[in-house]
């Protein structure tokens, strides 16, 4: 049994998500046009992607949706643990990446990274790709550049496929091979969500060149597979290795709902799925596929893990969000903001809201709260009631939820923020004015915390209204985020642990010139590395480095 070296991946924290088609009408509109660029990807496979990897990796990893130019242009190779190329279809894969994407992504791999491609991404990572022979509205035969597999891959192993449609869906039986993915509770055999996915054809005879079959189809195929039926492979390619997949492992198929986005459609979630759809039967492949999502999960656990990936065990859902908690030094706290922001709110039922651009904030009084209420402001488990109004195992559409903010008289309790003290962020901002020779009293001196939010830059900077009536020196902090952004279209889940925090600062427009905004994360940065390093004697040792502008 061959696994890639998890030390090799160790310092990487990045997992990339190709993310082709932005939304779901550009696909369909764009799949069959040779000309369009950067498409490819469905947004249902890329949302589910999304979700299962950051289900099992965000405690370790940032799992980021990236795009085919950023994949071309961008020096994304050296934080990668992994790349991963989801369902869709190939050819505009190879549009876009064919030649120096392809180069990058195979020396990438090639030099210790892991890549792993279902369906389309397994198609296109192959030798040769051979789809729906014969088939003069559907068919696509070809070479392909990054063959991690040196065989072919031929689909569809199941009739019926149909682009743009569940005609051809239904739950495939796979049986797993334990010799080659001894890993947790690895099932004997489980069933998954298929949908045009191939058959690796031949694959147990390339066992000298470092193919492995992970999973076979137990079902008669429709397409020659040669020696055996290979539904899931792993490849050792150099340094690094590939996992490739005909089925999806990756589709949640929950017992409990799944929050249909109105941008995402989700369809493929089970219970979102209409039992009566294309005909009296496929209410039972919905049913199946529900039945069996823990062996799935389990199954793509030992997956990243043969990658060499660190995964949570416990698949812990993303977690919900909390409340908010709007404080202050000054003498009337968090209640004293609120007379800058009184003519952006709006009272509803007697309660007070404030509606801005991507956000709705409900302000409660501390004074309103039972013991309940405390105990619903922290993140929530799967027994409790979440404050995105339903259950944890949902993919959540963030910027429907209300945020909850509480705003306090005085210093929140650490029975409020257990992850934050204020009294201790208090006292020692205190300490230091104190003893400062600089007269710098506005930063820190009101504070927005959470323990789990979307992201601390988009509360503020996306939210224009709230952001100019903010003070100066305003603050917004959080234990996690479930959104992070990043440098353009950057979207991840923080792990805990790292320090994360967005502060209002009101630049002069006339100073943009020559100090622009980049330039003022960048000496932020650099004094708080430097502060790190110099703070006591061995930590100039510490392992701090910095990335331009403002990442630690």
């Amino acid at each position: 049994m061959t696994t890639t070296n998890p030390v090799l991946l160790s310092k990487r924290l990045n997992v990339l998500v190709y993310s082709g088609a932005q939304t779901y009408s550009d696909w369909k509109t764009n799949i069959l046009t040779p000309a369009a660029p950067g498409n490819g990807t469905t947004v249902d496979a890329v949302r589910h992607c999304l979700y299962s990897l950051r289900r099992l990796l965000a405690a370790n990893y940032a799992v980021i949706p990236v795009t085919g130019e950023m994949i071309v242009n961008e020096p994304w190779t050296a934080s990668c643990a992994l790349l991963v190329m989801p369902g869709g279809a190939d050819l505009p894969y190879c549009r876009t990446l064919n030649g120096e994407g392809n180069r990058r992504i195979g020396q990438f791999v090639q030099r210790g990274g892991a890549y792993l491609g279902f369906c389309a991404g397994g198609y296109y990572a192959s030798k040769r790709c051979e789809f729906e022979v014969g088939n003069n509205k559907l068919e696509v035969i070809g070479e392909r550049e990054l063959a991690f597999f040196p065989g072919i891959c031929r689909g569809c192993a199941f009739p019926g496929f149909v682009y743009d449609s569940e005609d051809g869906a239904r739950a495939v039986e796979l049986k797993v091979s334990k010799s080659t993915l001894a890993f947790g509770s690895v099932p004997e055999v489980f069933k998954a969500y298929y949908n045009g996915g191939g058959v690796f054809v031949d694959a147990p005879k390339y066992a000298d060149q470092g193919v492995e079959v992970l999973a076979s189809y137990t079902e008669d195929l429709s397409v020659d597979s040669g020696d055996g039926s290979a539904a899931v492979i792993y490849c050792k390619v150099g340094e690094g290795a590939a996992i490739l997949t005909g089925a999806h492992p990756e589709f949640v198929f929950p017992t409990k709902p799944i929050d249909s986005w109105e941008l995402t459609k989700p369809r493929f979630a089970a219970s979102n799925l209409d039992r009566n759809a294309n005909g009296p039967e496929y209410h039972k492949v919905v049913e199946a596929l529900a039945a069996d999502d823990e062996s799935r999960v389990d199954f793509l656990k030992a997956c990243l893990t043969k990658l060499g990936l660190q995964v949570n065990q416990d698949s812990s859902t993303v977690p919900s969000l909390s409340r908010l908690h709007l404080s202050s030094m000054g003498p009337q706290g968090g209640v004293g903001l609120l007379s800058a922001l009184r003519d952006i709110i709006t009272v509803t039922g007697g309660e007070e809201y404030i509606k801005d651009d991507v956000d709705t904030f409900h302000l409660e009084k501390p004074s309103s709260m039972g013991m309940r209420d405390v105990a619903e402001s922290l993140p929530e488990t799967t027994e409790t009631k979440t404050d995105q109004g339903g259950d944890s195992d949902k993919i959540v559409d963030y910027n429907s939820v209300i945020k909850e903010v509480v705003v306090h008289h005085d210093i929140p309790s650490s029975k409020a923020t257990p992850c934050f003290n204020h009294h201790a962020f208090y006292g020692n901002l205190k300490e230091y004015r104190a003893q400062s020779k600089e007269y710098i009293h506005e930063f820190g001196s009101s504070l927005l915390y959470g323990e789990v939010v979307t992201s601390t830059s988009t509360l503020l900077e996306k939210n224009t209204q709230l952001l100019r009536r903010l003070p100066h020196g305003f603050v917004a902090t959080a234990t996690v985020q479930v959104a992070g952004r990043g440098r353009g279209s950057n979207v991840w889940v923080s792990p805990s642990g790292q320090l994360m925090f967005s502060t209002v600062i009101k630049h002069p427009v006339e100073n943009m010139a020559r100090a622009p905004v980049v330039f003022i994360q960048y000496i932020a940065a650099i004094a708080i590395a430097q502060g790190i390093k110099s703070y006591d004697k061995g930590y100039e040792n510490m392992p701090i480095k910095l990335k331009w502008p403002n990442d630690i």
